[in-house]
């Protein structure tokens, strides 16, 4: 199936509704990749949401891993910040650069596994990790831990990701990993396509 490249033209405010490339898929023989956790954010109100609760300010730059469509990445650029978008799934490649074209250099796809990404040379001191990480808690910490992991720019972070990946933590799981995980806010399985088979929370990373 070909994704169809849906992107108001040019403008700065923020869509509403569902994400009109999301609703094409979900009419059409598009199969979102289980291996990869994968579930696309149906409302760029969501994301708008989800940008609030990261508190960024001025100047932040954001690196976002799973982009997908490009909803949550669009909305960041949107409101003026740098994003580092990272997608590993070449089938979404060219809706996520059709999502981020408007808005020139402050966005920058790369299409690739975050693990082969150099982050430290990419990324300037100071970025915000923001993500909706892959609906399956082991995907989810391995991600987190990379990024904390394998650069010191990236000083906090915001991510929607599974309940459980919040317990294991809580019980020790991510014991060495060198991250606190603090639950801020809720976010309904309804609000991904397709539906999130588990319950999801809205948590804050940040270092040790």
């Amino acid at each position: 199936m070909v994704i169809p490249v849906l992107v108001p033209p040019g403008a700065t405010a923020p869509p509403t509704g569902e994400n009109p490339v999301v609703a094409e898929l979900r009419g059409g023989d598009f199969r979102a990749r289980r291996d990869l956790g994968q579930h696309f954010l149906r409302s760029p109100g969501i994301a708008t949401r989800l940008l609030e609760l990261a508190g960024l300010h001025a100047g932040d730059a954001v690196l976002e891993v799973g982009a997908g469509l490009g909803t949550l990445s669009a909305a960041v650029a949107r409101a003026g910040h740098r994003i580092w978008a990272v997608e590993k799934d070449p089938r979404v490649a060219e809706a996520l650069c059709a999502a981020l074209e408007p808005y020139g250099e402050r966005a920058r796809p790369l299409l690739s596994d975050v693990r082969a990404v150099d982050l430290d040379r990419e990324l300037p001191v100071g970025t915000v990790f923001l993500s909706i990480l892959p609906f399956d808690w082991p995907l989810a910490f391995g991600i987190a831990a990379h990024v904390f992991g394998s650069t010191a720019k990236v000083a906090r972070g915001l991510a929607v990701l599974p309940a459980a990946t919040v317990d294991h933590t809580a019980a020790g799981d991510w014991f060495g990993a060198g991250l606190r995980l603090e639950e801020v806010d809720g976010i309904s399985r309804d609000d991904f396509w397709p539906q999130a088979a588990v319950p999801l929370r809205v948590v804050s990373i940040t270092r040790c």
